[in-house]
């Protein structure tokens, strides 16, 4: 995967943290499932940053981030599951970055 492929990855996965932390200003939100969000938001940042950071990033240096951005949105998934009764829009926000970022891993795993 080419590096200007990963960064547009990386940023559609951010996007979509950043419109789930929008989404926890919207009235009350289980604590774990805000803590797992913005863990979520801060994880795409960083990825983000090291994808753009100028130098030629390729998939070996961004595995590392890429796996830990997976993580972050697996368990905001799981905080979702487990909150019960989320906001939509949180929800489907949580839903593609675990999808996104589910689906970048694969492809890296792959080589």
């Amino acid at each position: 995967m080419q590096a200007d492929q990963l960064k547009q990855r990386i940023d559609s996965i951010e996007e979509c943290a950043d419109e789930a932390k929008d989404a926890l200003q919207s009235g009350s939100v289980n604590p774990q499932l805000r803590q797992s969000v913005e863990s979520l938001h801060q994880r795409a940042k960083q990825a983000q940053q090291q994808a753009g950071s100028g130098q030629q990033m390729g998939q070996d240096q961004l595995r590392e981030p890429i796996m830990q951005l997976e993580q972050a949105a697996d368990q905001a998934m799981q905080a979702c599951r487990q909150a019960g009764n989320v906001d939509q829009k949180l929800q489907q926000a949580v839903q593609r970055a675990h999808q996104e970022a589910s689906s970048l891993k694969k492809q890296i795993q792959m080589g």
